[in-house]
């Protein structure tokens, strides 16, 4: 029996992060009281207490944004609805006839439309059209 639903990847990450983050901060805090009670004969702790402070913020900071990245990606993450037979019928859609090539191009003589259009020439076969030049 499954007492706790499984959990996706972002927010596995995301306590990862949060606990690592939180437990850092914790500790940091902790050490950086006690070198106040007790200081130190030089000041270089101090930095090496504020890197550590300033690298738990971050990874709460990490955690948070993933676990809200992770909470806006989880309806994509749901698998898609089932299509039904009454909502995809054969009949539904009409067919495309097919347009033949000498129709659409029925009314162009030598680059000129019936109207007066200018309109480009359309290569008929594969050499044609591999050595027609489109000016950019």
């Amino acid at each position: 029996m499954q007492v706790v639903r499984p959990t996706s990847s972002p927010v596995q990450t995301s306590l990862i992060y949060l606990t690592v983050g939180c437990l850092t901060l914790v500790w940091t805090g902790v050490w950086y009281i006690f070198l106040l009670n007790h200081p130190p004969e030089r000041n270089g702790v101090f930095y090496i207490v504020a890197g550590l402070g300033l690298t738990g913020l971050t990874l709460v900071v990490i955690g948070m944004a993933i676990g809200h990245i992770g909470r806006n990606a989880r309806p994509a993450e749901a698998s898609p609805v089932p299509v039904t037979p009454t909502a995809a019928r054969p009949d539904a859609a009409a067919p495309v006839a097919a347009v033949a090539p000498a129709a659409a191009n029925a009314g162009v003589a030598n680059g000129a439309a019936a109207n007066g259009a200018t309109v480009a020439a359309v290569p008929t076969n594969r050499t044609e059209a591999a050595n027609a030049s489109v000016p950019y």
